[in-house]
């Protein structure tokens, strides 16, 4: 694993500043007992806050799909409960990053939800399939974050390379251009880190609010309706979170296709390599919502 690579990964599981030291001190020459003792300090540290913000969001969580699932659940309700969480979309739609937010947190629910509720299924078969493809979906996004972060540190070094190299070429430019690919770089991995970071969280509140074995399997079943925004008496109606990215999955065929139009100068070569990329699961295209 190179240095990279390595600091992809520190970044990605959250380490501070002082743990990582720490590592690089671990993996050079290895930690006296006190600097063994200080690092295994700050994981238990990083676990207590962790587990805390879980458990703070469980319970706003289950206060907020509460209003459907201690109730009777009748039409007036679940239209109630269906027009809330819509207005709760359209506000959060209207934040910095709202749109990207609201895919990364409806994601992480409908994914969550669907693999629990095929487990309650014949044999749970369906349910080991889904939860197969949970896992695989998540090393993609692990990976995707990591490779990023790469990218940005490794295009920081090339600029700072060529700054200090200087020469003819590299004119006044050439360095905005850096500027602006560096900024771009930089900013596409902080959203993706961040987006590691809530469906990361998310996932553990998933697990906490569906597999409390205190509570009831009806109730956890009726928990896991709540969160995948789905009718469970009408398994084709699909609702807020599930229409959004269906939403935004139309709206990106729709722009490809138009930028298709504009560039007709496309090679064979290019689409070979993007078709090649897609069929592999590395392009940029969402990933569509269990159902």
């Amino acid at each position: 694993m190179d240095k990279s690579e390595e600091e992809a990964r520190m970044d990605a599981a959250g380490l501070t500043p002082e743990e990582k030291e720490l590592r690089r001190k671990e993996k050079k020459k290895g930690l006296s007992k006190e600097q063994r003792e200080e690092l295994a300090a700050y994981e238990a540290e990083r676990r207590r806050i962790r587990e805390e913000r879980v458990n703070t969001l469980a319970k706003k969580l289950l206060d907020r799909i509460s209003i459907w699932t201690e109730t009777d659940k009748g039409k007036d309700v679940t239209r109630a409960f269906q027009e809330k969480t819509r207005l709760e979309v359209e506000n959060l739609k209207m934040e910095s990053f709202g749109v990207e937010i609201l895919h990364a947190v409806g994601n992480t629910y409908v994914m969550k939800a669907t693999s629990f509720l095929k487990s309650q299924k014949f044999l749970g078969i369906s349910g080991f399939f889904s939860r197969i493809k949970d896992k695989g979906t998540w090393a993609k996004d692990t990976w995707n974050t990591i490779s990023t972060a790469i990218d940005a540190q490794l295009t920081m070094e090339e600029m700072a390379k060529m700054e200090e190299k200087g020469g003819e070429d590299w004119t006044d430019e050439k360095k905005a251009e850096y500027e602006r690919k560096v900024t771009g770089k930089i900013l596409a991995a902080a959203w993706k880190g961040s987006r590691y970071e809530i469906q990361s969280i998310l996932r553990e509140v998933c697990d906490k609010v569906l597999n409390d074995k205190h509570v009831k399997l009806e109730k956890r079943v009726e928990r896991a309706h709540a969160l995948a925004q789905r009718d469970p008496d009408e398994e084709g109606d699909y609702m807020a979170f599930e229409q959004l990215m269906a939403e935004a999955q139309m709206k990106k065929g729709k722009d490809e296709k138009r930028d298709d139009k504009k560039d007709p100068k496309k090679t064979k070569k290019e689409e070979a390599y993007s078709s090649q990329h897609h069929h592999h699961g590395f392009g940029h295209k969402q990933e569509s919502a269990p159902t």
